[in-house]
């Protein structure tokens, strides 16, 4: 059976902590395809973040190798999307598949108050990456994984290389003229198309 894992998220822009997460938790789960979802609408409500078509442009630049599959199914849906619709939507392209879901820290521990989280652990096992070098934060983890979510048949924690950047500091930086924190190909891309400036 095939491993099939989903990794969503804005990617206003994509950057290389996106790509160290993608990488660590594919070893880790032995993902045989990783679906990168960038959704219809990045959150930021300012003017300073790259359309939906700039952002699926610049995900294929970043997620080039056979491994990655980068989709457009969230931006071709529009709108608000749920992560239950998303993977009802893979899991229909990939049926004789074991699905797995790709999180940071940070959002495993408010898991159980997204939208149908139940059916979500029904279809996909949870793949979390822990990335910081704080025991207390993996012991939260595990904890929060065993009091609500089923423990490790639902979840897997992964404790990978720390990477602690935000597309929020990575804007920022490029507004500035740094582009450490991004690849090479989507900084051309990004100067190319005028974008966070």
């Amino acid at each position: 059976m095939k491993k099939i894992a989903v990794y969503g998220g804005s990617f206003d822009p994509p950057h290389k902590g996106h790509k160290l997460l993608a990488e660590n938790l594919s070893r880790f789960c032995g993902a045989d395809r990783v679906v990168i979802i960038p959704t219809a609408m990045s959150p930021f409500k300012d003017k300073s973040g790259a359309s939906a078509e700039d952002r699926l442009n610049m995900c294929r630049l970043l997620f080039s190798e056979s491994l990655y599959e980068v989709s457009d199914i969230e931006i071709l849906r529009g709108g608000k999307s749920y992560t239950i619709d998303t993977l009802t939507q893979i899991k229909k392209i990939y049926p004789d598949s074991q699905l797995y879901l790709y999180m940071g820290d940070d959002m495993l521990l408010s898991f159980s108050k997204w939208y149908k989280y139940e059916e979500i652990l029904g279809i996909c096992t949870l793949v979390c990456a822990c990335r910081t070098e704080n025991l207390q934060m993996l012991s939260e983890m595990k904890d929060y994984a065993d009091e609500f979510l089923g423990g490790e048949k639902n979840v897997l924690i992964c404790e990978s290389v720390p990477f602690e950047i935000s597309s929020t500091i990575v804007r920022d930086e490029l507004k500035n003229g740094n582009s450490s924190n991004v690849d090479s190909v989507v900084y051309e891309y990004i100067v190319s198309k005028g974008l966070y400036k």
